[in-house]
């Protein structure tokens, strides 16, 4: 009878098979990358061409070395080993090299670092002015290669009083990034340097990769002081090129940047400078001297009572006119006046008139209604004590009252008191 195997059986041979076969342990694949989304650890994606896809798996430590950042559609070529995932039963490429294809890993990782930081905006972070006489030079390089030499011997010539301090670096290798950051913290830390130059000599790509980090690229932005960056031959050009305020061809190139021209040089510029001066300012003062004399020969200061004469004439036709102006608009006043002041008097007498018409109307109103107008007509008014007497209880027997008729008052008692 057939042996059934178990699904875990199954497995593991087909695992064995995987890895015992000669021909999977070490596999060079060529595809394009797909579904493809960076995760914090291990990668998971897949190699395609147009035929067929296989699934790839990165693992963090492999991962980790890449030079460049893997972008989806990416032709690359990939060293590993296929190996079998038991829980799912899938089979994997286990990627332990990757490179680009046809374009080398470190290229491609330089080219994507430029363009990230060309997009942040970074490589016109730094624009500042080189001064022109540098008192302190402070140099990043390594202490054994030719570029301080150079340098040195460059700045002796040219400027001998610039002081040159070395912060010792190590320019190439693993440890050269930590070591040019940790310098340039140094340098940071000091505040009487004038400009600072970094770099290295010629070499490869991976020579000078250094030079190539995100990390030392950031660190040269936080540089206080103008930075000149010399890295390798006249035609290579680094991530720390982009980012320092000047790049210089050669370290004599950096040093001749960093310094005037040599003192001999510069005091015959000077002295000529001087001689151009002189002759602008006797140029200037023979131009002035003749503008003075022009001046002091003019119309105005030879005959100033003239520069008036043309003023008074004006004043005087204005003030003619204006008296001639106000000669005619007060005899028209006046005859305005003369005009109207009959009507004004017409108005007077007739508002007068109408004014006495009532007047006239308004006493005769009052004299209606007068109370003595009451007594002339036979009436009389009755007061006890200066109160007008109204009722028969507002009186008393023997007192005394007055009685008021239109010709004077009668004195009188009461005697007796009838009611109606």
């Amino acid at each position: 009878m057939a042996e059934y195997l178990t699904v875990s059986a199954l497995t593991a041979y087909l695992k064995r098979k995987f890895t015992a076969d000669p021909y999977l342990k070490k596999v060079y694949v060529t595809g394009e990358i797909s579904n493809y989304r960076q995760r914090p650890g291990h990668q998971y994606f897949k190699i395609k061409d147009d035929q067929a896809v296989v699934s790839a798996t990165m693992f963090k430590s492999a991962f980790s070395r890449l030079k460049f950042q893997l972008e989806p559609g990416m032709k690359v070529n990939v060293t590993g080993h296929m190996d079998l995932y038991a829980p799912n039963g899938s089979y994997s490429l286990i990627i332990e090299t990757i490179e680009p294809d046809g374009v080398g890993a470190l290229y491609q990782a330089y080219e994507q670092l430029k363009e990230k930081l060309e997009k942040e905006g970074l490589f016109q972070a730094r624009q500042a002015k080189i001064p022109l006489f540098p008192r302190k030079i402070a140099v990043i390089t390594s202490p054994s290669g030719a570029v301080i030499r150079d340098i040195m011997t460059t700045v002796q010539r040219r400027y001998p009083i610039a002081e040159i301090v070395l912060y010792p670096a190590v320019v190439q290798g693993d440890g050269a990034v930590p070591s040019l950051c940790q310098q340039i913290d140094a340098v940071n830390q000091s505040s009487d340097y004038d400009v600072l130059i970094i770099g290295r000599g010629g070499g490869s790509i991976e020579d000078l990769w250094a030079f190539n980090d995100e990390k030392l690229a950031r660190q040269l932005l936080t540089v206080k002081i103008p930075v000149i960056s010399s890295v390798g031959h006249e035609t290579d050009t680094t991530i720390a090129d982009f980012i320092a305020d000047k790049r210089a061809a050669t370290p004599t190139a950096a040093a001749e940047l960093a310094t005037p021209m040599p003192l001999a040089d510069l005091w015959l510029a000077i002295q000529q400078d001087q001689q151009k001066l002189v002759m602008i300012l006797q140029r200037e003062i023979a131009q002035r001297k003749d503008y003075l004399s022009r001046l002091q020969q003019s119309y105005v200061l030879t005959n100033p009572e003239r520069l008036y004469e043309g003023y008074l004439q004006r004043l005087d036709i204005a003030q003619d006119k204006l008296i001639r102006t106000a000669s005619l608009q007060i005899n028209q006043q006046k005859q305005q006046v003369a005009t109207l002041k009959p009507r004004l008097k017409m108005s007077m007498d007739h508002e007068m008139k109408q004014a006495q018409q009532r007047f006239g109307q308004a006493a005769a109103g009052l004299q209606l209604v007068s109370p003595l107008a009451i007594l002339a007509r036979g009436y009389s008014v009755t007061k006890k004590e200066s109160e007008v007497v109204r009722q028969l209880d507002q009186v008393a027997l023997d007192d005394n009252i007055s009685i008021q008729v239109s010709d004077g008052e009668i004195l009188a008692r009461v005697t007796e008191k009838k009611e109606k």
